[in-house]
């Protein structure tokens, strides 16, 4: 018989179970200033957790805006990178899977055996001109929870707020729209935290520790600049908690993988 490892973290058989999405819609403008209303705000951010119609468009919109861009090629601090994430079969892709590990990293389908889950929700950040006007610009990123199975371990619970491709059209750049888009990531990140937490079943006698990490591969000094912004948008967010929760951050962690 092999030895009782405890027992399971509750977050665990949370995040093995299904999960709504981030925003209940499709896509979800979000981070304008409230004191202005949204139809006279220029720089509009939606979030998108599925793909639909709308995203469809706006993909076509931004293939075309990336295919005519070559400021790579004069401006120092840009990078080059794809427009992959507005393919048509990383569309479908927006959402939340469950990948299960086995104590020797081998990859299964049932939560009964696994040591260690990995859940992560793939999301766009579009930018618009004005609110459900043309998009001219969108940051890919994914929130990923690392948690492991068993309650008792230390640093067992880690959410990545991990940034992947960003770009904004020439003629709508310097204007803070990116920041705009950084701050609908962390709140985005706020809202996946507190859903979880919301739905999860805590132990009464029982807080436990959140490590996030904000992490990006980083191509240019503007990703870098954008790393940054976005960290000190989600920081900001978690500084802000009325109470202790039961799920608390415990350390936030910045990585920008050169």
């Amino acid at each position: 018989m092999p030895e009782p490892r405890g027992r399971r973290h509750p977050l665990f058989l949370r995040l093995t179970k299904p999960i709504d999405p981030i925003y209940s819609d499709a896509v979800t403008p979000v981070a304008w200033d409230d004191d202005e209303a949204l139809e006279e705000v220029e720089g509009v951010v939606y979030i998108v957790t599925r793909q639909c119609a709308r995203m469809r468009a706006w993909a076509r919109q931004l293939r075309a805006l990336h295919q005519a861009d070559e400021t790579y090629k004069t401006e120092e601090g840009i990078s080059p990178l794809s427009a992959a994430p507005l393919r048509e079969a990383n569309l479908r892709g927006l959402g939340t899977s469950l990948d299960l590990y086995s104590e020797h990293g081998s990859e299964l389908l049932s939560a009964r055996s696994a040591v260690r889950a990995y859940v992560t929700t793939d999301l766009l950040a579009v930018v618009t001109e004005r609110a459900d006007g043309d998009a001219v610009g969108f940051i890919s990123f994914k929130l990923t929870w690392v948690v492991d199975a068993f309650a008792g371990r230390r640093n067992a619970v880690e959410l990545e707020v991990e940034l992947d491709q960003a770009w904004i059209a020439p003629a709508f750049r310097r204007r803070r729209w990116g920041e705009t888009a950084a701050i609908a990531i962390a709140f985005a990140a706020k809202r996946h935290v507190d859903q979880i937490r919301a739905t999860t079943r805590w132990p009464r006698e029982h807080n436990w520790r959140l490590q996030l990490v904000v992490c990006a591969d980083l191509y240019s000094t503007s990703g870098e600049a954008l790393l940054a912004k976005c960290a000190d948008y989600v920081s900001f967010q978690f500084d802000w908690e009325p109470v202790r929760p039961q799920l608390q951050v415990s350390q936030i962690i910045v990585d920008g993988r050169w």
